[in-house]
């Protein structure tokens, strides 16, 4: 979207937005301000949840039910401008009814076209009013068009809990689902500000990597978002990559800090730096086409779930005489859509001295943190005699972990790590050896779930050989 209006200058902060072009009024505004480059519009049906619903998309946000412009009308005055629009579908209804009219249009139409609607469940959100199956099925006859995928969250008028923000659950669950329907337009996630905590940036950041995405940050006038929330989104990501659609006094404290978002920052609120996952060190890939495995590979982050999705070490590990390897990273889990048994066995297994074919026999070292807290180093020696050590750690869902490896020793140190705001207090370590007369010859490290049932998110991933 950015590259058409080149009055942005690749700064996607500098697209402005007229809101809620709801009325003829409004619309005759819009269009006849020339700072406006896009148009943001809700679509329902006329009569909208009463006796007298009709199938006539009409221009109107809830709880409104009617308008003075229906939605052909509004595309017909909108179509002979230069400016993008946004269309915000309330209902299902709505979006059925519109598309019909949009797509025999779509090709005169040549600004941005952006489809928008909430089709997954939020913070605090409410049940989405748009299905999903339906909503997407229609974009995908528009491949001229953006996605805007979202979230429901708190009601309009209600207050929004500072306790409350997106997480690895909201990206990955719509991460899912943009896989399953295979869609291949651009994608741009709107995400309300008050929401984008220091914590959610890596999980945004991991989406947009994914699927070529980027995020359009938006405020309700009732919000009153903390400009800090603002400037920690404009420091993270690439300025061609988020959008901000705000109220006209939030967008007035913004604007000063845009070219210098850190200059509004304190030192403590940027929060911890990430480390980069080098695709020159780590690859990742799925052994087994048949099974529900996958492995999604961001700048940053990791994120794998079945037994055959792996995270490998693209450079096979020796130990010289009185060297070591030194593993460290942080893995957190979260649920997929199938039900997961938290008293089982499930987590991250981590492999040294073993080769693809030996995950399935036992070979080698295999180090395990489980999602109960749960920690083992198994080993199988050159006698084929296994042996294994087990030890409970602090029941979390985040873990760091540290594993250091001689020539005869494997440790792996497991630290709970609870995130609140910029603050990362660390508790009890569980620390443990096991002897490990294996092999000498050079491995590369392999990670992977041993369950389909949960996501592993693996960060901040360092692997140093001494």
């Amino acid at each position: 979207m950015v590259e058409h209006f080149a009055q942005a200058d690749g700064d996607g902060s500098r697209i402005t937005w007229a809101h809620a072009v709801n009325s003829r009024q409004k619309l005759d505004e819009a269009l006849h301000d020339s700072s406006v480059m896009m148009l943001e519009a809700d679509l329902l049906v006329r009569g909208q949840g009463t006796p007298k619903e009709e199938p006539v998309p009409i221009m109107a946000h809830p709880p409104d039910v009617d308008s003075d412009i229906t939605f052909e009308e509004w595309l017909a005055l909108v179509k002979m401008s230069q400016k993008g629009i946004k269309l915000d579908f309330k209902s299902t209804e709505a979006a059925v009814t519109a598309f019909e009219i949009l797509k025999p249009q779509i090709s005169a139409l040549h600004v941005p076209v952006l489809l928008n609607a909430d089709i997954l469940e939020g913070p605090d959100g409410l049940e989405p009013t748009v299905n999903t199956e339906t909503f997407l099925g229609l974009c995908n006859t528009i491949p001229e068009s953006t996605l805007s995928l979202g979230w429901t969250t708190s009601p309009k008028g209600k207050v929004v809990s500072p306790e409350l923000a997106y997480n690895w659950q909201n990206v990955i669950n719509i991460c899912e689902v943009i896989q399953r329907f295979k869609l291949k337009q651009p994608m741009t996630y709107p995400v309300r500000a008050i929401l984008m905590k220091a914590s959610t940036l890596a999980p945004f950041k991991w989406l947009c990597d994914i699927t070529c995405g980027t995020l359009t940050v938006w405020s309700a006038d009732s919000d009153g978002v903390p400009l800090t929330q603002l400037l920690l989104v404009r420091n993270k990501f690439p300025k061609s990559h988020v959008y901000f659609d705000l109220p006209d006094t939030v967008e007035k404290d913004f604007d000063p800090f845009k070219d210098d978002p850190t200059s509004g920052l304190e030192g403590n609120t940027l929060g911890s730096c990430t480390k980069v996952l080098h695709e020159a060190d780590w690859k990742g890939f799925v052994d087994d086409a048949g099974d529900d495995s996958r492995i999604y590979l961001g700048t940053e982050t990791a994120v794998l779930s079945g037994r055959h999705a792996l995270l490998m070490s693209r450079n096979p590990m020796n130990i010289s005489d009185g060297g070591e390897i030194n593993i460290s990273g942080q893995v957190q889990f979260v649920n997929s859509p199938k039900v997961c048994d938290l008293k089982t066995n499930k987590g991250l297994e981590i492999y040294l001295h073993a080769t693809i074919a030996d995950l399935e026999h036992s070979s080698g070292v295999r180090c395990f943190i489980g999602v109960d807290g749960t920690a083992s180093i198994r080993s199988s020696g050159s006698d084929e005699k296994e042996t294994e050590k087990t030890a409970s750690g602090p029941k979390s869902r985040i873990y760091a972990f540290h594993i250091t490896h001689t020539d005869d020793t494997v440790s792996l140190k497991i630290t709970e790590e609870k995130r609140s705001g910029q603050e990362i207090p660390m508790c009890t370590s569980t620390f443990f050896k096991c002897n490990n007369p294996v092999s000498v010859c050079a491995h590369s490290v392999i990670m992977r779930m041993n369950t389909a049932n949960l996501f592993g998110v693996i960060q901040d991933l360092n692997l140093l050989v001494q």
